[in-house]
């Protein structure tokens, strides 16, 4: 889910649209539907043709008005979430303690008038602006799941106190008494605390099962297609900044997770977590306490993923790894970002290295592969990932080879992600494209033959299905 919050600043927000999925939610909060600047209604326009799943939130008195609703329903939106008060103390004073288990019949009765003027297969939630009095909030979600509502957003007040927190896991409780187990509940990503709402009250509504958590900025490589570290990104950086790095840019590369904070999240997860992916702008081995971290997170019997370029790790690490990685495939689980076959395209990709690097990082991979030969099969497993480019696109089978002689699990044919124009730089040429599928088909069956899976591979095979002289739009993933 992406969020973008425009109540507070209505202005074109500088938003990377290559990373929306055709089926990705896209929650966007508006000021109003009233006088919208054009620049507004171009970018939404931008949005739906991108995805299908775009959702206004805007105040519940605009939804009435049929002129502007249906003015962005044209647009192709999936629905609106309609931004609405709990009147806790009306159903207090005016009808009595007993209504508390009735909920907010004002607001169940609006979002069923509301959701009549709306197509079946158009989505309408209420994103609940709530206080300090929790009393009928969950009998009032009741009331609209059962009139169609599939999620809501608690748009809550105030940092998450231990009180406040359990006065949450109370809400939840009742909404799973009452047969609401299977509703998405989400604290608002523009919130500063959504990751501790959702953690501490152990809501377990919002599909929690799958946690990625960004340890490091840090990273001493320096990929092209990289947005941070980049030789390109880094340039262009300084020349906006009259020849240095900002001193923004500089802290956010040094920005790394608090051991103390990591160890809280992951010992507080809910038990529906099954999943948990360690990350970063830079690479999450940079963190002196990386492997802790992952010993915390399988000690809790959760499968981990870790993304890196993994020249980092020493023989006394790998063997600890090792020994968490549990005797299922992919308990422990590295997706190796090496993104070429051979020693000469390595360097090309990442200039700041150099043989000895490469080296370093197939000796890591193989060591796993050694140990898990070792233990009947079972053990640390991999994936060998090739972000596609124009300087590696065309030796695609190299990389598959390279899995097979490690020992990966799997092989990732992943499409560049464009951080800013000056990426173009290292998208394939028109002319290369026909050559690339080949490639990439070669790459395919090659892997295939070896029984390495091919991740993505129905991607994949849209790519070289759909190639046939004309041109393949490269980034559209």
């Amino acid at each position: 889910m992406l969020s973008l919050d425009l109540v507070n600043e209505v202005k074109i927000p500088h938003f990377k649209l290559v990373k929306l999925m055709p089926k990705e939610l896209f929650y966007i909060r508006l000021p109003s539907l009233k006088d919208l600047p054009e620049e507004i209604n171009i970018f939404l326009q931008k949005v739906t043709f991108l995805s299908s799943e775009v959702i206004l939130s805007i105040p519940a008195e605009d939804f009435a008005v049929d002129e502007w609703r249906k003015k962005y329903l044209s647009f192709g939106i999936k629905g609106f979430a309609i931004r609405a008060t709990h009147q806790v103390e009306k159903w207090l004073k005016h009808q009595g303690i007993g209504q508390i288990y009735s909920g907010d019949r004002d607001l169940m009765d609006m979002f069923h008038r509301y959701r009549s003027m709306l197509e079946q297969d158009k989505d309408l939630i209420v994103e609940f602006q709530i206080g300090s009095d929790l009393r009928i909030l969950a009998p009032t979600i009741t009331g609209i799941v059962e009139m169609g509502a599939k999620w809501v957003v608690l748009n809550v007040e105030g940092e998450p106190t231990n009180k406040r927190c359990l006065e949450f896991r109370d809400v939840f409780e009742y909404l799973k008494i009452r047969g609401c187990t299977k509703l998405n509940v989400y604290f608002p990503f523009w919130n500063n605390y959504f990751r501790e709402w959702d953690i501490k009250t152990q809501n377990t509504f919002s599909g929690i099962s799958d946690v990625h958590i960004d340890i490091s900025n840090r990273c001493t490589h320096s990929c092209v297609f990289c947005g941070l570290y980049g030789p390109e990104a880094l340039a262009d950086m300084k020349k906006r900044s009259g020849g240095e790095l900002p001193e923004v840019t500089k802290n956010y590369m040094k920005m790394e997770i608090d051991p103390v904070t990591c160890h809280e999240i992951i010992q507080n997860l809910p038990w529906s977590v099954k999943y948990l992916q360690f990350g970063g702008m830079g690479d999450p081995l940079m963190h002196e306490h990386s492997v802790d971290f992952i010993a915390a997170a399988r000690e809790r019997g959760f499968k981990v993923e870790v993304l890196s370029n993994m020249e980092y790790l020493e023989s006394e690490d790998i063997h600890r790894l090792h020994r968490l990685s549990g005797n299922k495939l992919n308990d422990l689980h590295f997706i190796a970002n090496i993104s070429a076959g051979n020693p000469e395209l390595y360097i090309e990709t990442r200039p700041r290295q150099t043989i000895k690097n490469y080296e370093k990082v197939l000796q890591n991979l193989s060591l796993f592969s050694k140990l898990r030969e070792e233990n009947n099969g079972t053990g640390v497993s991999f994936t060998i990932m090739c972000v596609v480019n124009k300087l590696n696109c065309l030796h695609l089978k190299e990389v598959s080879e390279l899995a097979h002689k490690l020992g990966a699990q799997r092989v990732w044919f992943k499409p560049m992600e464009i951080h800013g124009e000056i990426h173009h730089l290292y998208i394939p040429k028109k002319e290369m494209l026909k050559a690339m599928a080949n490639s990439l088909k070669e790459a395919i069956d090659y892997a295939i033959e070896k029984d390495i899976t091919v991740f993505q591979k129905e991607y994949c095979d849209q790519i070289i299905n759909k190639y046939s002289g004309d041109l393949i739009d490269v980034t559209s993933n």
